[in-house]
């Protein structure tokens, strides 16, 4: 591992060791979207069976969990609509429900409702449905404040299927996945027009358009904030390339291909210092640095490891290593222990699903399979190491919460609140 890495890392533990309160679960993979639960208490195993704290009937999506000052929001399906719910996350108990949107009734097997994470930033909630409408939503009342439709005010028609016309355009053929992110002022939402719209920033509170740039169509992956070379971006994988646009004005400081065969990229970018890395089943995992000579920047690929075709499940760094699925196996895909230095496979273990949620906390790995079943393995690059496992939901893509020692999972019927810890 080179100097700069470790420093990175040092810090990083330093953070976690020294945070005293477990941190909201307040966006797409937790507070600073790394999959990282900070403040937790250790986990040195899971109980002998799975007791809910509390469970409510729930409808159908892939949308993940999402918590902040003693609320959990959810976002699912019903009666057609995507809606809002919000409850008590200490008893479930339901404050407020809100329709945002239509829902899609698609008909393979993740099925119909939400795809897209919901966002809670301070008073406020972000949601963006599966068809392509951005909604600001009051937290303590459910009240929307402002509501954007991609397809009638930027040009990114919705079409929902395999159907003629909706060639290369990802996400408006199979629904938004990929969740907005927020700064102190503005969203950035990854409206995919090719009509200049590609990216967009909103003024949180009024809705009001800042900037809206690109041509690209949008994919599937969650846009993640960095500051690289002193400018700070936007860091976006859309339907062809890897992109970093300014969060000023949405200028595109640089770019790089990323040609996939059914512009499928789903993983969420892992920027590092100047590093960025990105995988899709396509082009294998790959990590890019990013440098600034005057006033232009570079693009260069550090390493590539073109075996591991992670299809969705987007790894999660502790201590110089990646944790997530490989290659994608259906019901037999590996977990792998990945150097993040180099690229290099550690360890792998087969006997995994389709896709995983995976959150770290100190130096163990939550890992929620998408058959419902919750595993807890050491985070460890010498090998594989389970210290429990746990059914704890039925089939499921949504990314769970983790607070305050409580996993929060929803499969197609409920959500279900799990204490790990007693």
């Amino acid at each position: 591992m080179n100097k700069s890495y470790a420093l990175i890392f040092a810090a990083l533990a330093a953070f976690q060791s020294t945070t005293t309160s477990a941190a909201d679960w307040s966006q797409w993979r937790g507070a600073a979207r790394d999959g990282i639960a900070r403040g937790e208490s250790k986990l040195d195993g899971l109980p002998v069976k799975s007791e809910a704290a509390w469970s409510l009937q729930t409808g159908k999506g892939q949308a993940g969990m999402v918590t902040a000052n003693g609320k959990l929001v959810i976002l699912h399906e019903v009666d057609g609509k995507e809606a809002l719910r919000v409850v008590e996350l200490q008893n479930g108990k339901q404050v407020w429900e809100t329709p945002i949107g239509d829902s899609w009734n698609f008909t393979n097997e993740f099925g119909p409702g939400p795809r897209c994470t919901p966002l809670i930033d301070g008073d406020l909630i972000f949601v963006q449905t599966a068809k392509g409408v951005l909604a600001c939503v009051q937290l303590k009342d459910g009240k929307i404040l402002w509501s954007t439709d991609y397809d009638k005010n930027f040009g990114a028609k919705f079409f929902g299927g395999n159907i003629p016309g909706s060639e290369g355009t990802a996400a408006r053929r199979h629904g938004n996945n990929g969740s907005p992110v927020v700064d102190d002022k503005w969203i950035y939402a990854p409206v995919g027009s090719p009509d200049g719209a590609s990216l967009v920033a909103f003024d949180k509170r009024t809705g009001k358009v800042q900037w809206k740039s690109g041509t690209d169509n949008a994919a599937y992956a969650s846009l993640m904030l960095a500051t690289i070379a002193g400018e700070a971006q936007v860091i976006l994988v859309t339907a062809d390339r890897l992109i970093g646009s300014r969060c000023a004005d949405g200028k595109i400081l640089w770019d790089t291909p990323v040609k996939t065969g059914a512009q499928r990229n789903v993983v969420t970018p892992i920027v590092v210092g100047d590093t960025v890395t990105i995988a899709s089943q396509t082009v294998g995992l790959v990590q890019y640095r990013v440098s600034k000579e005057g006033e232009k920047f570079q693009v260069a690929e550090v390493w590539a490891n073109k075996q591991l075709k992670i299809n969705l499940t987007t790894p999660v760094l502790l201590a110089g290593h990646l944790y997530g699925l490989g290659s994608s196996k259906g019901n037999s895909s590996e977990f792998v222990c990945v150097n993040f230095g180099s690229g290099q496979v550690l360890w792998a273990k087969p006997g995994f699903t389709d896709y995983s949620s995976v959150i770290g906390v100190g130096d163990r790995l939550l890992v929620h399979n998408s058959s419902g079943e919750l595993y807890l393995l050491r985070a460890s690059p010498e090998k594989y190491e389970e210290l429990g496992r746990l059914q704890v939901c039925g089939r499921t893509w949504s990314f769970p919460a983790y607070s305050g020692g409580r996993l929060i999972v929803k499969d197609a019927r409920q959500t279900i609140s799990v204490p790990l810890i007693k």
